[in-house]
């Protein structure tokens, strides 16, 4: 209970009602302070209004002991209101400490309660990792067989790069030696050539006996130092012009042009319309079922006069185009 000189009012026994209690004081305090008077005193006592019934009572009883005869009105001193008023907020804050004291605490708990779980939940995930560990010995065995499979794995590479690395010195070795042989080779079939051919007789033009000799040149050097350089594809190259070459050189005559007088008549696209018009008849990949020479008629066409030559001219190109591809000599640089 707070004493505003010989009158008193009696505090709320409930803290809720603190609050308001302190807001209609401090109204109150402003109306007192100016000019007291039951008018202005009873606008402040409506805020009074969510008090308790008990509190509301003990102002009452301060309003009629104030109020006296009717309407009088009253002056009190201004250093009596002030004290009165600051009593009554020291009251009213000792009351709602305890309030924020216990929201504080309250606070703390829930923190530390949220902490406690954490640690809790670390604890769980911690025994479940507990849980799933190997077995010692399993972990021995796997590192063991970790390691056995690390030193295979390292000597089958160590071996592959071995290989490769004894594979490519290998090749290159082929490679320089294919350069110094291959070209024996091609200087052998020059009496081929579409463009200024070179024969070893002064006919100007291939007869048996010529390609009899470009046969056994090509023969020595295949049982010299070129035989075992030759690829598949080279090989069966070679062997192609070699039979067709001996049962050209068996027969009586060939139907071949003669140089330069038909020079004008040999040109790279005009073989490829003569190969065209006599593979219409013959297969020219068949060395064994081509016939050789034949009879010579008057005004015979050139890819029939020239046959032979065509024939052969074809499997010569063939065989240099392979020893190109052995060399990779027709590709560009990478």
């Amino acid at each position: 209970m707070v004493s505003f000189s010989s009158h008193s009012v009696a505090l709320p026994a409930r803290r809720s009602s603190v609050i308001p209690l302190c807001r209609a004081i401090a109204s109150m305090s402003a109306s007192l302070t100016r000019s007291f008077t039951w008018t202005r005193l009873r606008g402040s006592v409506v805020e009074l209004g969510s008090l308790d019934s008990e509190t509301m009572a003990s102002v009452k009883r301060f309003q009629l002991e104030w109020s006296g005869n009717g309407d009088q009105k009253r002056q009190l001193p201004t250093a009596v209101l002030h004290t009165a008023v600051h009593a009554a907020l020291v009251v009213a804050i000792v009351f709602c400490q305890p309030k924020f004291a216990v929201a504080q605490q309250a606070s703390d708990t829930l923190q530390s309660r949220r902490a406690a779980l954490e640690v809790q939940k670390l604890e769980l995930e911690v025994s479940k990792l507990n849980a799933r560990e190997l077995p010692g010995w399993l972990i021995g065995g796997l590192g063991l067989l970790t390691g056995v499979l690390t030193g295979v794995a390292g000597t089958v590479t160590s071996v592959w790069i071995a290989r490769r690395a004894r594979h490519g010195a290998l090749d290159q070795s082929v490679h320089d030696k294919r350069l110094e042989a291959y070209p024996d080779l091609m200087r052998a079939t020059a009496p081929f050539a579409v463009y200024f051919p070179a024969y070893t007789s002064s006919t100007g033009m291939i007869d048996p006996k010529e390609c009899g000799a470009i046969g056994h040149t090509m023969s020595q050097w295949y049982f010299g130092p070129g035989g075992l350089l030759l690829s598949e594809d080279a090989r069966d190259a070679y062997f192609r012009l070699a039979r067709a070459l001996t049962r050209a050189s068996s027969t009586n005559s060939l139907k071949v042009p003669t140089f330069p007088v038909d020079a004008e008549r040999i040109s790279i696209e005009r073989l490829n319309e003569y190969r065209k018009k006599l593979s219409e008849r013959s297969d020219l990949d068949e060395v064994e079922s081509w016939t050789f020479g034949g009879s010579t008629l008057k005004n015979e066409p050139p890819h029939s006069a020239f046959k032979d030559y065509v024939f052969l001219q074809r499997l010569s190109s063939r065989l240099r185009t392979a020893l190109s591809e052995d060399l990779r000599g027709r590709r560009r640089p990478s």
